[in-house]
């Protein structure tokens, strides 16, 4: 319901187009503690960073949401344990992302998805399904631990109103 009504706001104002709409999220794009499947043409790890890069055909599965994209970064921050084992904390799509879950799907040029901080932001020819409803921008950010989001760069949308 708070899509719908959010979308019809933007609708209705123009000014509302040109600064971003609100949009609301399920926990669908959420990642969390479960495995990370990844599968590619290529893997390279940089020792110094300890990065690792997946190219060619990246596909990522965590539960129910995959991201294909041309190239997938991972970046690791410390536990803080002590133990020398580490956490992604940054993952870092290009090259015609795709992140799809059973609620919504999403498409840009680039997506970066921070883990501590659960915000995603994609940038791009970005398009946003949600059901029977379109939402496209050059610019979408999340913030996942609220559900929330806004779209930015000439936003267009298509309702269905049956």
């Amino acid at each position: 319901m708070f899509r719908l009504f959010a979308l019809l706001l933007m609708l209705a104002s123009p000014a509302l187009a040109q600064q971003g709409v609100q949009i609301n999220f399920g926990q669908s794009l959420r990642l969390d503690g479960s495995a990370l499947e990844v599968t590619a043409d290529q893997l390279n790890v940089d020792q110094a960073t300890g990065a690792t890069e997946f190219s060619g055909n990246v596909l990522a599965i965590q539960g129910e949401m995959r991201i294909a994209a041309q190239s997938l970064r991972l970046e690791y921050a410390g536990s803080g344990s002590g133990t020398g084992s580490q956490r992604i904390g940054r993952l870092i799509a290009s090259g015609g992302v795709t992140m799809t879950t059973p609620d919504e799907a999403l498409e840009a040029r680039e997506a970066i998805y921070s883990l501590q901080a659960q915000s995603l932001e994609m940038t791009g020819a970005v398009m946003l399904v949600q059901g029977q409803n379109m939402l496209s921008g050059e610019r979408f950010v999340a913030d996942l631990r609220s559900g929330s989001g806004q779209m930015f760069g000439r936003v267009r949308t298509i309702i269905r109103m049956e």
